[in-house]
């Protein structure tokens, strides 16, 4: 459990030292404007974007989440992969708006993206601010 804990520190003391650094800048990503169809885990969700009008899955960059049923190491972890989702759902309700940035694919074709609402709330920050992500 100690191990975790210093796991997890040092996991949101390199966030933050990553996201204050010059070399970490989304200003020239193009954004693609989306809205969440639904959560499907703490750090992926269904969207629906000008590229895939009827929504695709949208793999959050810069932060993971704990993994949900039989991929769980233990019941620690799919607890705290359901308490990641449920945070996950308050923040990205059902239609919520969201800004698509920093784009890729990852190896499964989920589309990888840095998830922000319009007000400017990182989703990245406000999980591992909560202690629900790395």
């Amino acid at each position: 459990m100690k191990n975790m804990i210093s796991i997890t520190i040092f996991f949101r003391i390199a966030f933050v030292v990553a996201i204050s650094s010059p070399c970490f800048s989304m200003a020239s990503s193009p954004v693609t404007d989306g809205k969440v169809l639904f959560v499907i885990d703490g750090d992926t969700y269904q969207i629906s974007h000008a590229g895939a009008p009827d929504g695709e899955p949208v793999r959050a960059r810069h932060f993971d989440t704990p993994e949900k049923g039989d991929r769980a190491q233990c019941r620690a972890e799919r607890e705290k992969a359901q308490q990641a989702s449920t945070f996950a759902r308050r923040l990205l309700p059902r239609g919520a708006a969201v800004a698509l940035s920093d784009l890729g694919r990852d190896r499964y074709g989920r589309l990888l993206a840095t998830v922000t609402l319009p007000d400017g709330t990182n989703i990245a920050a406000q999980l591992i601010g909560a202690g629900l992500a790395l």
